[in-house]
C-alpha cells in the first residue's frame, strides 16, 4: 500500500501499461474503463466541502448499520458467517469482531440495508450508494489500519463512481429489473476499496473488471430479506475485487464498453460512447447530492409521510374520524410500493397505505413501527384500507396528500421534497438523532459514552485510525 497525502488536482499522465485504447479517426481515445481506473487511483485529497458532506453520509450509514445489526436478516446472516472472535481485528458495528474480512463486509452490508434506512441517489444512481461502499470500507480499513481521512476520501470516490456510472447506464438498467445497489453499488464499493488500498491504475482497472462480474441483484426481491443481501453481496464483491486485484488477479481491461461487457449486457445503451461527465470535478455528493432517509422505509413514501405528519400537527382530529386519504406519487413509485396489505415489517416498508396510516396515527414513523408486532395495532390497521395511492404524471401534483374526515372536513398539503433530500438537506442534528435511535437499538448504550461517540464521528477525518471510531460500540 502506498501513502496518500497530496491533493487531487492535475491527473497523472496516462499509464502506458493500461492496455485499452480505442481509435476515433486519427485520435487514440482512452476507454471509459481506463479513464475510470485512472480517476480512482489518482484521487489524493478532497475539497473541504466534499469532505464534510462525505463525513455526514458515512455517519448516516453507520446509523443504518447499528440499527440493522438488531434485524432478523442480520441474525440469520450471522449464523452462516459464524466466525465471531473477540480477538479478531475486523469489526462489524453492533455485531462484534470477525476473522474473515470478506464475510464481515457481507454481514455489514446486510445490516446497512436491513431497515431500508440508508441514503439514496435519486437523480444519478437511482438507488443506494453509501451502504455497500461503507460496508466494504470498514473491513478494508480494519485490515490496513487506515486513517479517517483516507476512509472519507475513498468513500467519496466510491460514491462518485457509482453515481456517474448510474448516469451512464440510464433508466433502462432499472426498468429491466436490475437493482442498482447490487450492480452499480458493487462497482462503487470496489472503487472505494481500491482507492483505500492505494492500488495503481492498472490494478484498479482489474478491480473494476472483477467487480463487474460480481454485479447482480433483481428488483423482484423487493420486500424480502434478499434485498438487504444485495447490499451485503455488493460490499463483499467490492472488497474481494480490490483485494484480488492487489494480488495480481486480472479481468477485462475494457469491461465497461466491451462486447458482452457491463453496459452491453445490463443496459440498452450503445457501447460506442460512454460518457462520465464531471468525474471528480462536479462531485456527486454536492450536485445533485444524496438524500438521507429520516424514516426507515422506501423513499417513495417520504413525501406522503412528511405531509401526513404536517397535517396531524396543524389540525386537531381523531384518526378514527378519517373517511379517506389520497396520496399522489410518481408513476415509477407504484412499482416499488407493492404491498397495500403488508404481512410483515419488511413488506410494510414498501407500503404507502401502512406508512401513511402510522404517520397520521402516531405523528412519526420510526424503527419500531416495522417490527412485525406493530402491524397488529388496531388504530393503525383501521386506517390502512382508507389510504389510496394515485400515480401522477404531473410533477406539480406529486407529493400532495389529502385527508377527508367523515364530517366532510378536508385537510391537504403538498411537499415538493422530503426533509433529508438535497432540496431540503439534513443537518448534523438530524444525523445525531438517527444515530441515537439506531445505536440504542443495536447496542447497550452508556449515555456519556454515546455523547463521546458523536463527537468522534463528527471528527472522523482527524482519526489516525478509523477503526478507533468503531471500538466504542462493537
Amino acid at each position: 500500500m502506498r501513502g496518500r497525502s497530496g491533493c487531487f488536482g492535475n491527473p497523472k499522465p496516462t499509464n502506458p501499461k493500461l492496455v485499452n485504447r480505442r481509435k476515433k479517426g486519427d485520435v487514440m481515445a482512452i476507454s471509459a474503463t481506463t479513464s475510470l481506473a485512472e480517476f480512482i487511483s489518482n484521487v489524493r485529497e478532497l475539497p473541504a466541502v466534499v469532505c464534510e458532506r462525505a463525513k455526514l453520509h458515512i455517519a448516516d450509514t453507520l446509523a443504518c448499520i447499528y440499527a440493522g445489526s438488531a434485524s432478523r436478516a442480520a441474525a440469520l446472516a450471522k449464523q452462516i458467517s459464524a466466525r465471531e472472535d473477540e480477538c479478531a481485528r475486523i469489526i462489524v458495528p453492533g455485531l462484534g469482531r470477525w476473522n474473515d474480512p470478506a464475510l464481515a463486509a457481507l454481514l455489514t452490508g446486510v445490516c446497512a440495508h436491513a431497515d431500508d434506512f440508508d441514503d439514496t441517489s435519486e437523480h444519478s444512481m437511482n438507488g443506494h450508494p453509501s451502504a455497500p461502499i461503507v460496508s466494504a470500507l470498514i473491513p478494508t480499513a480494519c485490515m490496513l489500519g487506515a486513517s479517517g481521512t483516507d476512509v472519507v476520501r475513498a468513500y467519496a470516490v466510491g460514491v462518485e463512481v457509482a453515481c456517474k456510472l448510474g448516469v451512464a447506464v440510464g433508466p433502462a438498467h432499472t426498468s429491466r429489473g436490475w437493482h442498482t445497489m447490487s450492480t452499480l453499488g458493487t462497482l462503487g464499493a470496489a472503487a472505494a476499496a481500491a482507492n483505500l488500498r492505494g492500488l495503481d491504475a492498472v490494478q484498479t482497472q482489474h478491480a473494476v473488471g472483477i467487480a463487474c462480474s460480481f454485479a447482480g441483484g433483481l428488483l423482484g426481491n423487493t420486500g424480502t430479506m434478499t434485498k438487504a443481501l444485495h447490499c451485503g453481496r455488493a460490499a463483499h464483491g467490492g472488497y474481494l475485487a480490490a483485494a484480488l486485484a492487489e494480488q495480481g488477479f486480472t479481468a477485462g481491461a475494457d469491461i465497461l464498453e466491451a462486447e458482452a461487457g457491463f453496459i452491453d449486457a445490463l443496459t440498452d445503451r450503445s457501447v460506442d460512447r460512454i460518457d462520465l461527465p464531471g468525474l471528480g470535478g462536479d462531485w456527486e455528493l454536492l450536485r445533485p447530492g444524496l438524500a438521507v432517509k429520516l424514516y426507515p422505509c422506501c423513499s417513495c413514501t417520504h413525501l406522503a409521510i412528511d405531509g401526513a405528519i404536517e397535517i396531524k400537527g396543524r389540525h386537531t382530529f381523531d384518526p378514527s374520524s378519517i373517511e379517506r386519504i389520497t396520496c399522489s406519487v410518481r408513476e415509477e413509485c407504484t412499482h416499488y410500493l407493492r404491498f397495500p396489505n403488508p404481512r410483515n415489517g419488511i413488506e410494510a416498508k414498501f407500503s404507502m397505505t401502512y406508512t401513511v396510516a402510522v404517520a397520521l396515527t402516531r405523528g412519526k414513523v420510526t424503527l419500531e413501527d416495522f417490527e412485525t408486532t406493530a402491524l397488529d395495532r388496531e388504530d393503525v390497521a383501521v386506517l390502512v384500507p382508507k389510504v389510496r395511492m394515485v400515480a401522477c404524471f404531473d410533477e406539480n401534483e406529486v407529493g400532495s396528500i389529502e385527508v377527508v374526515l367523515k364530517d366532510g372536513q378536508r385537510f391537504a398539503t403538498r411537499r415538493a421534497a422530503p426533509h433529508g433530500s438535497p432540496d431540503d438537506p439534513p443537518e448534523w442534528d438530524d444525523i445525531i438523532g438517527k444515530l441515537r435511535q439506531s445505536v440504542a437499538r443495536g447496542t447497550s448504550c452508556v449515555p456519556q459514552q454515546l455523547e463521546e461517540f458523536f463527537v468522534a464521528i463528527r471528527g472522523m477525518d482527524k482519526l489516525s485510525k478509523f477503526v478507533d471510531l468503531l471500538e466504542t460500540y462493537l
